[in-house]
C-alpha cells in the first residue's frame, strides 16, 4: 500500500481551517462533530507544523497554507471530472447536420437524459474513414456503408424533389402538369456531379446549366440564386421552401434515400448510444 508523507485526511482538514479560523466552522465544511475534528487536530499538531492556535483562532503555517491550496485544487479538479459529460461525436454532411441534426439536438438532448456532451462534426467525404480513423463516433448519412467493418441501421425514408427558383413561378403559372416535363426541358438543370439525372427523372433535360456542382449545398444555393432547377433531397431545402427562396415542383423524382446510422462494428459499447440515436432520427418530420 502507498504510504502518502501527509495523510490525506490532514491536507482536507487544513483545507476546511483555511477557509474557517474556527474548529466549529471547519468540523461543519467537514461534516463532523467538533469532539471528533478536537482529537484530529491534536495528532496534526502533534506531528506537523501546520496548524498552530493563536489569540484563540487557528492559524495556517505558510507550508500549511500551500497545503490547503494544492488541496482546494484537487477537489475542484474532482468535482470537474465528476460532473464532465462523455462526448458522443456524430459526422453529417453539412446539409444534413443544419436542416435536420443540429435543429433536433434538443430532442436528442432530452432521449440521451442528458447524459452525454454531444458534437457535431461536419464531413465533405470519406464518411468510412472518419469513422475508422476514429475522428467521430458515428456517422449519420442517406445509405449504407461498404466497409464491413461498419455496423449500420436504416430509419425513415426520405425523398428527393424537385425545385426551382421562386421567380420562375410565372413560368409555370399556366402550365398544366401534364406538360411540365417538356416545358422543363427548355430550362437550364442545374448538375449534381455524382446525381445522374437520366436515372432519376421521366425525361432528360435538354439545357444544362453551365457548371457542374459537388454536392447539395453547391446545388440547392445556385437554384436559390436563379440560375436553374434541379433535384435535391428534400430534406435539405425545406427551410428554403418555407422561407419562399425556392419552389418545390410537382415532378416525379425517382430517387428515395434512408436515414443510415453507421458506427464501427468493434464498438460494443456504442450499442446503447446506438439506440438512442437511431430512435432520435426515426422522430423527425419529413415534409
Amino acid at each position: 500500500m502507498i504510504k502518502y508523507p501527509i495523510d490525506p485526511e490532514y491536507c482536507l482538514i487544513l483545507n476546511a481551517f483555511s477557509h474557517s479560523g474556527s474548529l466549529r466552522g471547519a468540523a461543519a465544511l467537514l461534516g463532523m462533530d467538533p469532539p471528533s475534528l478536537v482529537r484530529k487536530v491534536r495528532r496534526l499538531v502533534s506531528e506537523t507544523n501546520f496548524l498552530h492556535k493563536a489569540n484563540n483562532r487557528w492559524i495556517l503555517s505558510e507550508s500549511g497554507q500551500k497545503i490547503a491550496q494544492w488541496t482546494e485544487g484537487i477537489i475542484n479538479e474532482q468535482k470537474h471530472l465528476k460532473e464532465d459529460k462523455v462526448r458522443i461525436r456524430i459526422g453529417a454532411f453539412t446539409w444534413l447536420a443544419e436542416e435536420m441534426l443540429i435543429p433536433q439536438f434538443q430532442l436528442l438532448s432530452k432521449k440521451s437524459n442528458q447524459e452525454y456532451s454531444w458534437s457535431f462534426h461536419i464531413i465533405a467525404k470519406n464518411l468510412e474513414q472518419e469513422l475508422i480513423q476514429s475522428r467521430v463516433d458515428f456517422i449519420v448519412t442517406g445509405h449504407a456503408p461498404n466497409n464491413p467493418s461498419v455496423a449500420h441501421k436504416k430509419s425513415s425514408t426520405y425523398p428527393w424533389i424537385a425545385i426551382c427558383p421562386r421567380d420562375w413561378k410565372r413560368k409555370f403559372e399556366f402550365v398544366p402538369e401534364k406538360e411540365m416535363a417538356t416545358f422543363l426541358k427548355e430550362l437550364p438543370y442545374i448538375r449534381h456531379a455524382e446525381v445522374n439525372p437520366e436515372q432519376h427523372l421521366d425525361f432528360r433535360p435538354e439545357q444544362t446549366f453551365n457548371c457542374t456542382l459537388d454536392g447539395v449545398i453547391g446545388v440547392r444555393s445556385a437554384v436559390a440564386s436563379g440560375y436553374g432547377w434541379s433535384i435535391v433531397p428534400a430534406m435539405s431545402v425545406q427551410a428554403l421552401i418555407r422561407e419562399k427562396k425556392v419552389i418545390k415542383l410537382d415532378i416525379r423524382v425517382k430517387i428515395k434515400d434512408e436515414f443510415s446510422l453507421w458506427w464501427l462494428r468493434e464498438r460494443k459499447d456504442l450499442r446503447e448510444n446506438a439506440k438512442t440515436i437511431f430512435d432520435w432520427l426515426s422522430s423527425f418530420k419529413i415534409t
